[in-house]
């Protein structure tokens, strides 16, 4: 057997979202609705009802790890996401590139979104440092505003509060230990430390002197959030003793795939934005598989980008790729021995423009699936769906319709 599991980021949303419909029924979406016509579907709490999940513990949760037990933050995904040397102990956090003034007052959290010059921001930033002797100081930059900032030392601890206080405003503030240890409270100042740094070294840098001649904000702050230890997470052939790859783009969603011991494909030209070429997504699946792999995951973004931004025009469009996507998977798997699931991983409507604990639509379509009366693919269409309303485990469920599953008990 095969198995896909493709995930939209951002995929549910809710009747405010463009004239009384989800931006999911108003885009138009054959492909999705024969595939719920030919499978089963329910909707799915991404980790709980009444839940809001983040895109890392909703991934956890899918794919059958409950994040309860495992999630020790985000940082340490966007590091492995981003190809950084992590190992136990280490102290990983995301950045972003932000716009402060003299007083460090957040003027941009996101730098406008920067699109240059990362390579420049990332070289200068080696120039931080420790102010403890002991401790090292690994940088990396991602893509647009984001990047990542590791520790590396003795006696150090992921127990810290965000420096990015999520809104404009008002001044950056200092990471502070959660728990009172004096390992926490020791991180905390190296991290308070370095973001002083690193407004030092960006402020006057010529990328910046050039964005403001522009009238763009310039990159002159990291931000760091979400500090997360080593996760103590057994791999996926660990866990139910099939391997596989990962198709798709942005640092976390690899660095999840990465920590759960997927390796990572890239797709030609595929990037996390909601212009990303995603069909190429399908493509490097289908080749994964016939190139001999059993499982593929195949993760796509842009959905949940335009949702932030409020903008349902620019998400109907992306859920239309997305069902190009699936019209691909429909032509080009054996259907005689595979099954694909589509889901999202969180709900973001437009109005709210984050994540919210709204369930989303999951569909199950192979040869082994016994179908239920569906013709729809939406958030309304799934409450009547064969497989009712369940949290996480997706993963295991398609396995199980795989035949991969060991049995519990005798």
């Amino acid at each position: 057997m095969k198995a896909v599991l493709a995930i939209c980021d951002g995929l549910g949303g809710r009747p405010t979202d463009h004239d009384g419909q989800t931006c999911l029924q108003a885009a138009d979406t054959p492909n999705l609705d024969e595939l719920a016509e030919r499978g089963v579907s329910g909707l799915l709490d991404p980790v709980g009802p009444g839940v809001r999940p983040g895109s890392d513990t909703s991934h956890l949760s899918i794919f059958g790890y409950d994040p309860n037990e495992f999630y020790t933050g985000r940082g340490v995904f966007e590091a492995f996401g981003i190809g950084m040397d992590v190992e136990r102990g280490d102290v990983c956090f995301r950045t972003n590139f932000a716009t402060v003034d003299d007083d460090l007052v957040i003027q941009d959290r996101r730098a406008g979104r920067i699109g240059e010059g990362q390579d420049e921001l990332e070289e200068a930033l080696q120039e931080l440092e420790s102010p403890e002797d002991g401790v090292e100081v690994d940088f990396k930059a991602s893509t647009e505003h984001r990047g990542a900032l590791v520790l590396k030392g003795d006696d150090l601890s992921g127990r810290l509060s965000d420096v990015d206080p999520h809104e404009t405003g008002v001044k950056a503030p200092e990471a502070e230990a959660m728990d009172g240890s004096e390992s926490a409270n020791r991180t905390a100042d190296i991290v308070n430390n370095l973001v002083r740094q690193s407004h030092s070294i960006m402020e006057d840098l010529s990328l910046n002197e050039r964005r403001r001649e522009e009238g763009k904000p310039p990159a002159n702050i990291i931000l760091p959030r979400g500090a997360a230890t080593y996760p103590n997470i057994p791999s996926i052939e660990e866990r139910y003793g099939i391997d596989g790859v990962m198709v798709g783009a942005g640092a976390l969603y690899i660095g999840v795939a990465r920590a759960l011991g997927l390796e990572f494909r890239k797709a030609k030209g595929v990037t996390g934005g909601a212009d990303s070429p995603i069909i190429n997504k399908a493509k490097k699946a289908v080749e994964e598989l016939e190139n001999g792999e059993d499982f593929v995951f195949v993760h796509m973004k842009g959905a949940d980008s335009c949702a932030h931004d409020h903008d349902d025009e620019c998400k109907i469009r992306y859920l239309e790729k997305v069902d190009d996507v699936i019209g691909y998977f429909l032509k080009n798997l054996d259907w005689d021995e595979s099954h694909l699931a589509l889901t999202g991983d969180h709900t973001t409507p437009i109005a709210y423009g984050d994540h919210t604990s709204d369930p989303v639509p999951l569909t199950i379509n192979g040869p082994n699936i016994i179908g239920d009366d569906l013709e729809e693919y939406s958030e309304k269409a799934a409450q009547k769906g064969g497989m009712g309303r369940f949290s996480g485990d997706v993963v295991p469920v398609l396995f199980g319709f795989s035949n991969w599953l060991e049995k519990f008990g005798e």
